[in-house]
């Protein structure tokens, strides 16, 4: 028996998979093709699912691949989350996506990630754990927030930007401000997963000594 609520208002398409304790808030739109775990918290007027913003597939009238959300996670008013055009969608745990932001196809939001209200995440962007956008921050598509990296309000990734773990950035192109202290107190973070993250970072971008050195003295 489903222990989820789901106001009378929303509309849940034949084949979406929907797990237990969930709240669907009124309006709410999930299509056929969404996947969604335990204990999520959806607002009104979340919109899970619909095609990715991709020629080739609206040309066609297709859905394309799904969009999975795992557990634990608050979307609130307004959020749209496109289904993968390549792969699937990936939302993990313990997010919280907040009002009228939008994560596009194929992109993948990893555990514990803060997205503010009208932050966009670009196709094919990879957020990873502990990420916080600010308010109206902004990705360009196939492009990486590392491990505990935080975007300030309005702070745009070009394409160009290289963003550094545990690293706080601004601007627009985004630019390095300072070390991530608070946001690695408040996760209780270990220096021994600090260093092993900057070393498995290294293997894609090289790091500048200074912020090595910042890091490896917290």
């Amino acid at each position: 028996m489903s222990t989820n609520f789901i106001h009378p208002t929303a509309i849940i398409e034949d084949g979406a998979i929907i797990g237990q304790n969930n709240f669907i808030g009124p309006y709410c739109y999930i299509t056929s093709n969404s996947t969604i775990g335990n204990d999520n918290r959806l607002e009104a007027f979340v919109c899970i699912g619909t095609p990715a913003e991709h020629k080739n597939i609206l040309r066609l009238g297709q859905r394309g691949k799904r969009v999975v959300i795992g557990h634990n996670n608050i979307i609130r008013e307004y959020v749209t989350i496109h289904a993968g055009f390549e792969k699937d969608t990936i939302i993990g745990d313990d997010n919280t996506i907040q009002r009228n932001s939008h994560i596009g196809h194929d992109a993948v939001i990893k555990d514990n990630t803060t997205l503010s209200c009208n932050t966009i995440v670009a196709g094919h962007v990879i957020v990873e754990d502990g990420v916080n956008m600010g308010l109206g921050a902004i990705t360009h598509q196939f492009t990486q927030l590392p491990p505990y990296s935080m975007l300030g309000m309005g702070t745009i990734v070009t394409k160009k930007s290289i963003i550094e773990p545990f690293s706080i950035y601004i601007g627009n192109p985004a630019k390095f401000l300072k070390i991530n202290k608070v946001g690695i107190q408040r996760n209780n973070l270990s220096n021994r997963y600090i260093k092993r993250t900057i070393q498995e970072w290294e293997i894609k971008n090289s790091l500048e000594s200074k912020i090595k050195e910042e890091l490896y003295a917290l």
